[in-house]
């Protein structure tokens, strides 16, 4: 009985160190940062994505895939983990002049609001995939912000002149580059959509 005693203890003490030599491995994660940026008159989606424990990833697997609610989703495949894209919609010249912008149409000579973009404005939900997936939602460059739309298209409606005023910094104006890092310093007294996201998710089972 003592003999077999001993025997448990020396196998208990094996399990365990077995246990403590090989630990199992970590759990893939996917950091990522995304935001959307103007470049002159163009908009742009500009992201950065970083592998926690796979230290052996590509360094172009990432897919980014914008999610549309009612339709087909637009996907990027073989991208880089740090890149800038076109905003989809959004096109250029061959100088970087910006020729057509998500929500509007050249009718008639005449930008009008309304294309087969509008699902990626105000904002839009964005998939990185590199093993895990993260979802952000990131903000489209304001509407009063150059690249938000064509340079001589109607301006958005101002404030009511009856408003009063809430002591709060104007947003208007400003790229979704610009806004993240204005709402950095108002963050405690307004809570509003931002352009630039960090995420951290473990891969779920």
């Amino acid at each position: 009985m003592v003999g077999g005693a001993i025997l448990a203890l020396l196998g208990s003490a094996g399990a365990a160190s077995a246990d403590d030599l090989y630990p199992p491995p970590p759990e893939p994660t996917l950091e990522v940062s995304a935001r959307s940026v103007c470049v002159g008159d163009v908009p742009y989606l500009s992201w950065e994505a970083k592998h926690g424990s796979d230290l052996t990833a590509s360094e172009t697997d990432l897919t980014i895939t914008f999610l549309n609610p009612g339709g087909d989703d637009l996907v990027w495949s073989g991208q880089p983990l740090t890149g800038q894209k076109l905003w989809p919609g959004a096109a250029a010249d061959s100088e970087g002049n910006g020729t057509d912008w998500p929500g509007w149409s050249l009718v008639d000579g005449e930008w009008v609001e309304g294309d087969e973009w509008d699902w990626v404005v105000p904002t839009a939900d964005i998939e990185f995939h590199a093993s895990p997936s993260v979802v952000l939602t990131v903000d489209y460059p304001l509407p009063s912000a150059v690249c938000a739309g064509p340079p001589d298209a109607p301006p958005p409606a101002g404030p009511d002149p009856d408003e009063e005023d809430d002591g709060l910094p104007d947003l208007l104006g400003l790229t979704g580059n610009q806004t993240a890092g204005l709402l950095a310093g108002v963050a405690g007294l307004v809570v509003v959509g931002t352009a630039l996201v960090v995420v951290r998710r473990r891969l779920q089972h």
